[in-house]
């Protein structure tokens, strides 16, 4: 990681208060975990710090400190902040209804692992290399000489997991295992933590999963499959880890999850294996991620959607 770029975020925390943290539209564990700890690490250097969040989020999260105060951005924004920390974000566009808390004159600090990050910040601390925004936040905390206490340490590991799927995916290195390593020797309990991320699912979530199941469709040989589900059954939640199913069928290198928020309207999740690069797929239609994690929204009758995606990774099978 830069060390001019960590000092340029450290100096931008330092003399900033009253701060908003946010992050992109359907925050995840990273995202959550990520703005909860540096709030937690704000506080203890006196700071006033809120976090905002373009939607409610997910209750899997309730166990970290901090969850039940994270507030849903409003419609209409009661304040306004000079001093934003947008997290685990590729461009500033997609914090979605947080953007209305942004004063028009704010300072913005940009803190992401994303490769398609755009730079968009006043000071950016930007790192793809890195698993996750919660690692980066642990390597600002220790270049500040900040405490990370339990709270922290669970927060951080807790993004940390998530966003490699349990230390398996490729962003996770010999650094991420020791970054995760000292997290839990700070006090975060690595069954838990893997039991609320992974487990831990109403009885309608699962059936969720194999309602997306009964859809399954294989393609290109049997290296790419696809799944989809509707509006009615997203009732009982919006799920990101049900893409992740697809990939553990042998001979797949690519999985797609289509997800139908309005009529004609899908979220669309996309999963593959090294060396094929989804994050390229979905920056096609307007989306972004990782080379083996994104996503991207597109519109159409289904069969034309499945079509575009299908068509779209089958030029960059190897």
């Amino acid at each position: 990681m830069e060390p001019a770029a960590l000092a340029q975020a450290s100096s931008f925390l330092e003399r900033a208060d009253d701060l908003l943290l946010t992050a992109h539209v359907n925050s995840d564990g990273d995202a959550i975990g990520s703005c909860l700890a540096l709030q937690g690490l704000l506080h203890r250097m006196g700071k006033s710090a809120t976090v905002i969040l373009p939607e409610a989020p997910d209750s899997r999260y309730d166990f970290l400190a901090g969850w039940s105060q994270i507030r849903p951005a409003a419609a209409q924004p009661e304040s306004r902040h000079r001093h934003v920390v947008v997290l685990d974000c590729p461009s500033r566009s997609r914090i979605g209804a947080a953007a209305g808390y942004v004063a028009p004159d704010a300072l913005v600090l940009n803190l992401d692992h994303h490769a398609d990050n755009t730079n968009f910040g006043d000071a950016n601390l930007v790192c793809p290399d890195a698993s996750s925004s919660s690692q980066i936040v642990y390597h600002l905390a220790m270049a500040m000489a900040l405490p990370i206490d339990a709270d922290v340490a669970v927060q951080l590991y807790t993004g940390i997991v998530f966003d490699t799927g349990g230390f398996r995916y490729s962003l996770a290195t010999a650094t991420t295992l020791e970054v995760g390593a000292d997290l839990v020797r700070r006090g975060a309990p690595m069954d838990l933590v893997a039991d609320r991320v992974f487990g831990d699912r109403a009885a309608a979530e699962v059936r969720q999963l194999g309602q997306a199941l009964r859809t399954l469709t294989l393609h290109c040989a049997g290296r790419v499959v696809t799944m989809h589900l509707t509006y009615a059954q997203l009732r009982s939640g919006d799920p990101e880890d049900v893409a992740n199913q697809g990939l553990s069928i042998h001979g797949v290198q690519a999985a797609v999850l289509m997800r139908e928020h309005a009529p004609a309207q899908y979220r669309v999740s996309l999963r593959s294996k090294a060396p094929i690069d989804v994050g390229q797929v979905a920056r096609l239609f307007g989306g972004g991620g990782h080379a083996n994690a994104a996503g991207c929204r597109l519109e159409g009758a289904l069969e034309e959607v499945q079509r575009r995606l299908v068509e779209a990774i089958e030029q960059r099978l190897a």
